[in-house]
């Protein structure tokens, strides 16, 4: 999955289908190194959307950022949704 800047509609739709995964789940979500792309895509955009809290949290160390992705999982979603929001309504 290539990262052009903001995701486009296929790559959100895959980040919120994530998120939902992850959120049924939680604690008992399991990491695999194919997610590794979707939680980059998902760091990248909290930082374009200066996501400050979140991108703080994302970079600490000794932290795997699937902690993270739970601890914000609710707010990510928020976060999907609105860009979803944007590529897809019209212009």
């Amino acid at each position: 999955m290539k990262n052009t800047g903001l995701a486009d509609t296929v790559q959100l739709h895959l980040l919120r289908n994530f998120l939902e995964k992850v959120g049924d789940t939680n604690e008992d979500t399991r990491y695999s190194q194919e997610q590794e792309p979707l939680v980059q895509l998902l760091i990248d955009l909290c930082i374009h959307l200066e996501k400050t809290s979140i991108v703080e949290d994302f970079e600490q160390p000794f932290i795997h950022p699937m902690i993270t992705v739970q601890k914000w999982n609710e707010e990510l979603k928020l976060i999907v949704d609105e860009q979803i929001s944007k590529v897809t309504s019209p212009s």
